[in-house]
């Protein structure tokens, strides 16, 4: 009898023991789970910042590569990330246009409170506002409207815009839809 004894506590041992066992597993369990999270995020959220980055010189160089080829015009198609959801881009040389505001409230404020494109920082704003600050060289825009900005939207992270060459600067519009 008393060797059934000490095996009925061995047994009562063991199960305690893999209960603490189980613990120390769920606690590491729970810190991949948390430090992997953590880091699947980053990854993601670098890689957001790249495409905004190589977005952003795509943007600038296009613009800047077509103004001195007087009367070049190409439609270009620009890649973002899919949380931006419009694109305006004002010519700062010319008179304020109150009816910006209704587009892009950011947009709106810098040009009222600018003297010219010398005096600013940006010239294209993002719908949700960009990390940082995009100043393309001297634009001019063409719409049917005559207005002075042009404003496009996004649509899964795509835009396309038609750029033409004007010798000192790189006239915008959008581009038709046949």
């Amino acid at each position: 009898m008393i060797i059934k004894k000490k095996i009925i506590r061995n047994k009562k041992g063991m199960g305690i023991g893999q209960v603490f066992v189980f613990i120390v597993a769920a606690i590491t369990f729970a810190l991949i789970m948390i430090f992997g999270y953590k880091a699947i995020t980053g990854f993601l959220k670098s890689g957001e910042d790249v495409a905004f980055v190589q977005f952003k010189t795509d943007l600038e160089s296009s613009i800047k590569k077509i103004y001195t080829e007087y009367g070049s015009v190409r439609i270009e198609k620009f890649t973002i990330p899919a949380k931006y959801k419009q694109i305006c881009f004002v010519d700062l040389d010319k008179p304020y246009d109150l009816s910006l505001c209704k587009l892009d409230q950011i947009a709106c404020s810098v040009w009222e409170d600018s003297l010219d494109y010398d005096h600013v920082d940006e010239n294209v704003f993002l719908k949700p506002l960009a990390p940082v600050k995009i100043k393309v060289n001297r634009i001019s825009i063409f719409s049917d409207d005559g207005k002075n900005f042009l404003c496009v939207p996004i649509y899964n992270g795509i835009f396309s815009i038609l750029l033409e060459g004007k010798g000192d600067h790189t006239e915008l519009s959008k581009p038709s839809s046949d």
